[in-house]
């Protein structure tokens, strides 16, 4: 039988989101490529969050390689040097490779000088073709996918099965949209989902919902709300529907901060199962915000953010703010700023990404246009894209100042005795235990991945790579 092997590839040296414990899920892109894949394959997966596909000493894959007839890899930035070391590692073994995934759909031509083709868009639509041209040994050298209308995976559900036999993972996710019409400048999504806002049937949503054992869903989605009306009443449509029909799970989601002024919408993502919700707070600063094309958080402002937040907790709903440090026109004084609305606010969890230009954004080729950019060591420097990383000379503060306010933040949101005096907060003012606990979780989780985060910022500050920046960190760059 010809069998493909299906890889998340991970770099050890790497810390994020993976690394939050209660939300480790299974990489559910590989899920649906398993569930397309003609029923005379054998597959198998491996997950190098938890096993590795190339040894280490030897750089020879750590699978065996008998009667494997494709390699299937997805990969996102920071994933894309790992990619590469295994499409290598497959082709001294002669074993054909094909990576998707958003960095394919962002520089295809880089990832099929790599790789003996590329899927550029989304791959549901194209892998038949893909698996055919396998078969035959003729693999072109890219695959255009497009954007999948989602009523045309109307009953194609992931095989969650094959996940979980493999690795038990104990959290899944689900699909209920794709796209955002938003124009962040640092964000890349809009660029391998595109701008059109695709929504997934209700009927066919829950449909899948109550075909998985898994209680435990994460919305693998930036904006589960929408972005219009019609979205919104979608939305509710869906979590009302969860209640009536008793199609209970502890989901967690992302979404925009208007939300939090839907008491319909709370009510029933509350009785639907609903843990919290992810907000991109991002800055407290106007101008910051307007730079990154933030309209919402804008139209809000800070008041709009405590009542979205107390709405959240009367409904024992969580407040996960997700904040960005870096940007232009971020100063020092931020960080406090920061830390002060953050326990004024009684935000759950506050997590952060460090600003990063991603691949072909506005940010990355204004950045790269004004010479700010020195991880520029393409493709190993991809490695750094993941938001937990600088990879370019701050404009309004020197990088020791810098370090000195994430150590600010850290010391006094992320210390023992501040994350007890949050939880008391949460579990007091959402009255609920479950779901203050999973708050908890997560900051226990997160403080690990702060602490790393600060010291690749001071191997950064002693580095020969930052010793040309320093002194240009130091004035405004133009």
């Amino acid at each position: 039988m010809k069998k493909l092997v299906l890889i998340n590839p991970h770099p050890q040296e790497h810390l994020g989101e993976e690394n939050i414990s209660v939300l480790v899920q299974m990489p559910l892109n590989l899920g649906y490529i398993a569930a397309l894949t003609p029923k005379d394959w054998e597959i198998d997966v491996i997950d190098e969050c938890i096993e590795t596909a190339i040894d280490g000493k030897t750089g020879d894959i750590t699978f065996d390689p008998t009667g494997v007839k494709l390699v299937g890899v997805t990969a996102v930035s920071y994933q894309a040097p790992r990619a590469y070391d295994i499409a290598r590692a497959c082709k001294r073994r002669r074993i054909p490779v094909v990576i998707g995934g958003p960095h394919a759909s962002t520089l295809p031509d880089e990832v099929a000088a790599h790789a003996d083709a590329a899927i550029v868009g989304e791959a549901e639509g194209v892998w038949a073709d893909v698996i055919r041209d396998a078969e035959k040994g003729q693999l072109k050298n890219q695959y255009f996918g497009g954007l999948t209308p989602l009523n045309k995976l109307r009953d194609v559900y992931p095989d969650r099965g094959l996940l979980k036999r493999k690795y038990g993972y104990r959290y899944s996710s689900i699909i209920t949209t794709r796209g955002c019409p938003n124009r962040c400048d640092f964000c890349a999504v809009p660029v391998f989902q595109g701008r059109k806002y695709r929504e997934r049937p209700v009927e066919d949503v829950l449909a899948e919902m109550q075909a998985t054992d898994y209680k435990g869903l994460m919305f693998a989605e930036d904006n589960f709300y929408g972005h219009s009306k019609i979205s919104n009443d979608r939305a509710k449509e869906l979590f009302r529907k969860m209640t009536e029909r008793n199609v209970i799970k502890d989901w967690f989601g992302f979404t925009a901060l208007n939300t939090t002024s839907d008491e319909e919408c709370l009510k029933y993502m509350a009785s639907s199962g609903c843990l919290g919700i992810l907000i991109g707070i991002e800055s407290l600063d106007e101008d910051v915000l307007k730079s990154m094309n933030k309209r919402v958080n804008i139209r809000m402002g800070v008041e709009g953010y405590r009542k979205g937040i107390e709405n959240l907790h009367r409904h024992g709903i969580i407040c996960w703010g997700s904040v960005i440090f870096g940007t232009d026109g971020d100063k020092k004084d931020n960080f406090k700023r920061m830390t002060d609305f953050a326990l004024d606010m009684g935000m759950d969890v506050l997590t952060f990404g460090i600003y990063t230009p991603m691949p072909m954004t506005e940010s990355f080729h204004r950045m790269t246009k004004q010479g700010r950019i020195f991880r520029n060591n393409f493709p190993e420097d991809w490695f750094y894209y993941n938001s937990n990383h600088l990879v370019f000379a701050l404009k309004d503060m020197p990088l020791e100042d810098f370090i000195e306010g994430m150590e600010y933040v850290y010391e006094n949101l992320y210390s023992r005795e501040a994350l007890k005096k949050r939880f008391d907060k949460t579990l007091r003012e959402t009255n609920n235990s479950k779901n203050a606990m999973f708050a908890y979780r997560i900051n226990i989780d997160w403080r690990v991945v702060f602490k790393s985060v600060i010291d690749d910022l001071k191997k950064l500050y002693d580095s020969d790579v930052y010793t040309g920046v320093r002194s240009r960190s130091k004035v405004a760059v133009p």
